[in-house]
């Protein structure tokens, strides 16, 4: 059952798309971005990746479609893809210190210790109040 409400859902996304405007061609990065959200919210994370992967597709620096797509590949338990993305979401935008956080609670979920630290300290050093308090938690200064 829940398959086949996937299906329609995502035909039902493909029709809306190929309704505003002749297609793909009409469909803009930020179109699927916000279709991306809608299958996020209903709890279907690999159809908003695909549709995350056509934002990107539109807009290769697209920073908002990286770094979802990085917390949705963390919630998927992708974590080498997590990281790859919210890499990509940080060479976009270096002054992201959610990115940074966000990625310093994956590598933290790798027992990556090292990079998590760095990254939490990135993150608490640019003012992230989640960072900090993560960082206080443990007794390490940024």
């Amino acid at each position: 059952m829940k398959h086949i409400f996937t299906v329609v859902l995502l035909l039902t996304v493909i029709i809306l798309a190929g309704c505003s405007g002749g297609g793909d061609s009409g469909s803009t990065a930020k179109d699927y971005y916000k279709k991306a959200y809608q299958f996020i919210d209903a709890g279907y994370p690999r159809e908003a990746i695909d549709l995350l992967d056509m934002a990107i597709k539109k807009d290769p620096n697209y920073f908002d479609a990286y770094y979802n797509r990085g917390v949705v590949y963390y919630l998927m338990k992708n974590y080498r893809a997590a990281v790859d993305d919210l890499s990509k979401a940080i060479s976009i935008n270096p002054n992201s210190s959610e990115a940074y956080a966000s990625r310093g609670e994956v590598y933290e979920i790798m027992n990556d210790r090292e990079k998590a630290f760095s990254d939490y300290r990135r993150a608490a050093r640019m003012g992230n109040k989640g960072a900090q308090d993560y960082l206080r938690s443990k007794n390490a200064s940024w």
